[in-house]
């Protein structure tokens, strides 16, 4: 009812300081002032036990969408997910989860707030760097060029007009 929804490839450490990586396609901007984004986990998933101190949403294209599917698909409480996908982690400004090197944007953010919905739990986060392709941006928002995978339910994905 609510597709489509922005797929992000969201990075955490986990306790044993190994870095993870979960699609999310429950993704919000919250507030501008101070700059907050918050992501939807549910309490079951591996990802929210990783989920201590920070994160990084990374912005995945087209391109990706066979490792999208794959991380959505496994749990890294089994997998080392960077590595069954060839994902590249790569160090991040301000945060210590690792960006991915193959998306065009990361956005960084420290956890401030919790909050319990149901079976999910939202992570809301300040957002404290942003990185990525300089020219994956234009004037203040995402070029026409990049191409953001929307998740639509299921098996389905919408890119562009695709």
């Amino acid at each position: 009812m609510f597709a489509p929804q922005l797929v992000g490839l969201v990075t955490t450490i986990d306790r044993a300081n190994r870095p993870n990586v979960a699609t999310l396609a429950w993704i919000i901007s919250t507030s501008h002032d101070p700059e907050l984004v918050a992501v939807s986990v549910s309490r079951k998933r591996y990802t929210y036990e990783c989920l201590t101190d920070e994160f990084v949403i990374n912005l995945p294209t087209r391109e990706l969408l066979e490792q999208v599917w794959a991380v959505g698909t496994r749990s890294g409480r089994n997998v080392d997910k960077f590595q069954a996908t060839g994902l590249t982690p790569i160090p991040a400004v301000a945060a210590k989860p690792p960006r991915i090197a193959e998306c065009p944007t990361h956005v960084e953010c420290r956890i401030v707030d919790r909050v319990d919905t149901g079976d999910h739990t939202i992570f809301i986060g300040e957002v404290e760097a942003k990185s990525g392709d300089p020219d994956a941006m234009k004037d203040g928002a995402l070029n026409e060029r990049i191409e953001p995978l929307f998740h639509l339910g299921g098996k389905k994905f919408l890119c562009g007009r695709e």
